[in-house]
């Protein structure tokens, strides 16, 4: 396949369709699911998304919510609580935490009702010094019989408001796509959620707009 015909395959597929392939072929997705965002609490975020502008819910089930837990890593964190439970708190901490991509200036206030939601999570985590082969180091004990994996996700958020620089969080620059990231980047450049769907399409676009401007 030469590279025109590629360029011409993708300039008929929708934003959905290129998001999906991209989730087929790269490594920023695990069982269909965006693992791009450099943070797990923005990952979180993003299994509510827009592809093509088709608004769809990634964890709306017991079993959706388990699926991203493994493809997380969490999946053996989930102590006793029922799937229906997991779930249902996935989706709560979800919400509680998308207005902190609105307004994520380090030391500006969080809302109250943030701040309980997460240091009540907070509570089922044990900080332990322990001594290992190559030295000391402290570990996160998560209370199975009481915390979830909402825990571990509300400690990704705890130390991001600590340590990470707010300018670096940032919506994909694509119309049609909602998901958000943290760029990681040396030069803080980055402007799409995966070069391999958005950042894809874009040059797709643009690359018919110039063959459109030559008469192609």
């Amino acid at each position: 396949m030469t590279r025109n015909q590629s360029i011409d395959i993708l300039e008929v597929t929708t934003g959905r369709e290129i998001w999906m392939m991209a989730a087929a072929t790269s490594d920023e997705f695990r069982d269909g699911f965006p693992f791009l965002a450099g943070q797990l609490w923005l990952d979180l975020l993003n299994t509510t998304s827009t592809p093509g502008g088709v608004a769809q819910d990634l964890i709306a089930t017991p079993g959706d919510a388990a699926r991203w837990l493994a493809a997380s890593g969490l999946a053996g964190s989930t102590g006793t609580p029922t799937p229906d439970e997991i779930g249902a708190e996935l989706r709560a901490l979800r919400e509680e935490l998308r207005p902190a991509v609105e307004n994520p200036a380090r030391g500006e206030p969080l809302a109250e009702s943030l701040m309980a939601s997460v240091n009540r999570r907070l509570a089922g985590l044990c900080v332990l010094l322990q001594q290992r082969s190559e030295g000391f180091a402290l570990s996160f004990v998560l209370d199975r019989g009481v915390a979830a994996p909402a825990a571990l996700i509300a400690r990704d958020f705890a130390a991001f408001v600590c340590e990470a620089e707010p300018d670096r969080l940032r919506h994909c620059a694509s119309d049609c796509c909602s998901l958000v990231f943290y760029d990681r980047g040396r030069n803080n450049t980055r402007r799409w959620c995966s070069m391999s769907a958005c950042g894809n399409r874009d040059k797709v676009a643009r690359f018919r707009a110039r063959r459109v401007g030559a008469g192609g």
